[in-house]
């Protein structure tokens, strides 16, 4: 049981947001516009002028040739659970809205010349919208400009970093202005599939697990902190025997993932199918140099900027464990 989403056909150009940004995407995979794209980030005024075609004009930043997005976004999954757990979608091309289908209906078994069934499939619009997360680093000139520093990676491997983990934070904890909705977000999050007063016994794990309908457990995973990790892996059953299972790192059978954004307190423990949890890549990195800013420290300064938005597709395929004191 896998949710289905689909881009949804251009109803109008968003200008504010695309600012013609899907025509440029051929220019960034010219040898030509890399070349430039590293001259220009090696502090080459000129070479700017080059690689206007890939140029953002609502922020002034510069689209990724594409052999380095391409690296960026393996990059990215390392840092970020959801990007590997979740599902990842372009939305470069469409409105500010998704189609998405949600039928559960199966197949029937039918005589030789029974009637099929007919499926309708419903296709509801969701809302998606283009959230702006960015940051500034800078480097001192004589690295920049020693040819033998490897600028792609360092930029590539300090931005994924960064955004990873910013992106990580927000997909659990989001409150939904500006930033995506995270999964324990209160209204549009999981929901809640059992409260527990006081400390977390095998039984309150027990029955987090089967508050998760079963459909959506064949693909399940838990998801935790260190602290709380730490705490079930000292569970033992009625027989005494431990409940998380040291050699596989599974919990119940079910793998278990670990993020330091999930808290520790109110509600520790997520269980369910986190493949429904949706990222939508709106405009992907995009980056720009800074030279006044840092002029006087010898350094130049690289803004990186992304637009997506996150939710959780399905609140019922994961479930939360709540506690209260």
């Amino acid at each position: 049981m896998r949710p289905c989403i689909f881009a949804a056909t251009v109803c109008k150009e968003d200008t504010n947001m695309n600012n013609y940004i899907n025509n440029k995407y051929m220019t960034t995979g010219l040898s030509s516009y890399n070349d430039s794209f590293w001259k220009a980030m090696r502090g080459s005024d000129k070479a700017f002028g080059d690689i206007i075609d890939g140029k953002h004009s609502l922020t002034n930043t510069y689209l990724l040739p594409d052999d380095t997005a391409r690296k960026y976004s393996a990059a990215l999954k390392e840092y970020d659970l959801f990007r590997r757990i979740g599902i990842v979608m372009s939305a470069t091309k469409s409105d500010s809205k998704i189609w998405l289908s949600e039928t559960d209906d199966f197949p029937a078994w039918v005589s030789e010349h029974g009637t099929i069934p007919t499926t309708v499939e419903s296709f509801p619009k969701k809302d998606v919208a283009a959230h702006k997360l960015a940051i500034i680093t800078a480097l001192e000139t004589d690295f920049i400009g020693d040819l033998g520093f490897d600028l792609e990676r360092y930029l590539v491997v300090h931005f994924a970093k960064r955004f990873g983990k910013a992106e990580e934070a927000a997909f659990i904890t989001g409150t939904g202005f500006n930033m995506p909705r995270g999964i324990l977000h209160d209204t549009e999050g999981a929901e809640i599939g059992v409260t527990v007063s006081g400390d977390i016994t095998f039984d309150d794990v027990l029955a987090l697990y089967f508050s998760v309908f079963k459909p959506y457990r064949a693909n399940s995973s838990w998801l935790m902190n260190d602290e709380t990790a730490l705490k079930l892996k000292t569970l033992k059953d009625q027989n005494g025997q431990y409940l998380w299972n040291q050699n596989s790192d599974t919990l119940l059978g079910k793998p278990v993932h670990i993020s330091e954004y999930m808290p520790s307190g109110s509600k520790p423990i997520a269980f369910g199918d986190f493949s429904y949890y949706t990222i939508v890549d709106r405009v992907p990195l995009t980056v720009r140099t800074l030279y006044e800013k840092f002029a006087l420290e010898q350094k130049i300064g690289y803004v990186g900027v992304e637009h997506l938005d996150g939710f959780l597709l399905r609140p019922e395929a994961v479930r939360v464990m709540k506690v209260t004191s």
